[in-house]
């Protein structure tokens, strides 16, 4: 069996829109290149190696997170230049990993801004190697939330990453 994972990058993200010309015209305002667009049938574009596929539906599909986070260097910047144009569920929260905020596209697909803040994950890190033995005896960092599964139960409840 081969050493090579089998997964090599993200190619593609397809987003369902029932406004085409909306999804690219919100999309392209967001500095997302148009790499080419067949009228009420399809459209791509790129963003550095990853294609997104804006697929036309005649079903309106609202709150569906896709799993799509796109990196800014100053989120609470970005923000405030796209607050009047972009449908924000919130204000930007801060976590130890970064800041992010969630919004909706025009065919309501949920998606994430997020800056990173490496600094913040670093001292985490230092003060967790620091902190008292694990159960197993074991010293280390230690998880603040139990399992990569609530993790994800807290993000969905909280709209934030863990």
């Amino acid at each position: 069996m081969s050493s090579e994972p089998t997964v090599k990058r993200l190619h593609m993200v397809i987003l369902m829109e029932p406004n085409l010309q909306a999804a690219i015209d919100f999309y392209s305002d967001l500095g997302i290149k148009l790499i080419f667009h067949i009228k009420e049938r399809w459209a791509e574009m790129r963003l550095g190696d990853v294609k997104i596929g804006l697929c036309p539906t005649q079903q309106v599909i609202d709150n569906v997170r896709t799993g799509i986070v796109l990196e800014v260097a100053d989120l609470k910047r970005v923000y405030q230049e796209l607050k009047d144009k972009v449908s924000f569920l919130s204000e930007p929260k801060e976590a130890i990993h970064g800041i992010m905020v969630s919004f909706k596209d025009p065919g309501g697909n949920l998606l994430d801004l997020y800056q990173p803040t490496p600094e913040k994950v670093a001292d985490l890190v230092k003060k967790s190697a620091s902190s008292t033995e694990s159960e197993d005896g074991q010293s280390g960092p230690q998880s603040s939330c139990g399992s990569a599964d609530s993790c994800c139960k807290m993000r969905v409840e909280d709209i934030a990453c863990c």
